[in-house]
């Protein structure tokens, strides 16, 4: 039994703007520096869409994070060939204010490798896809696909076990190579057991 649950209900929830200095200690914690990002890029992204990020809440910070930013499907298709860079994106993404057709780029799912509960925080972050994949449809938002591309071996192994595949597209960033994943939403649903 966590100590925290008699005083603070840990949950993932939608990330807010006085989030976001705790998002980017765990993300510079765990990518490296030519990945990190800015708050003013963070901030930018959720003024955009606000319901882009989601993140595991606990009293000593954020303890993991995902983001599904929704773009057309010649942005995201631009992204998963490297045309559009990660920094760049938050120029071409959409909102959800009018139900409409998007395409997911899975920009990031992280949790907090050096807590002892990082397990219970990949789980319950991985869980919490599905659910936000069923809350868009209800929203009226018409997903045609999620792509992803794979920074680490673990992401590696993650990825298809969520529903995602990787039909050999590789993608170059940085001189590195990274292979590119996609997913049809159903597919994702089906395979995460909430």
């Amino acid at each position: 039994m966590n100590e925290y649950n008699n005083h603070f209900k840990e949950e993932v929830v939608t990330a807010e703007v006085e989030d976001i200095e705790s998002m980017l200690l765990l993300n510079d914690k765990i990518y490296p520096k030519e990945w990190h990002v800015s708050p003013e890029y963070i901030k930018e992204i959720m003024l955009r869409n606000p319901e882009v990020y989601k993140i595991f809440k606990t009293p000593a910070g954020v303890k993991g994070i995902y983001g599904l930013f929704p773009l057309s499907k010649t942005d995201y298709t631009a992204v998963l060939e490297g045309r559009i860079e990660e920094t760049e994106i938050g120029e071409y993404l959409l909102d959800y204010t009018n139900p409409t057709t998007v395409y997911l780029y899975l920009v990031t799912i992280i949790v907090d490798v050096d807590d002892v509960c990082r397990k219970e925080y990949a789980s319950k972050i991985i869980k919490d896809i599905p659910l936000e994949l069923k809350r868009l449809k209800e929203k009226g938002i018409d997903i045609k696909e999620i792509g992803a591309f794979a920074v680490s071996s673990e992401g590696e192994r993650i990825l298809p076990k969520i529903g995602f595949v990787h039909l050999r597209e590789k993608l170059m960033l940085n001189d590195m190579e990274y292979p590119v994943f996609r997913a049809k939403p159903e597919d994702v649903v089906d395979k995460i057991k909430v």
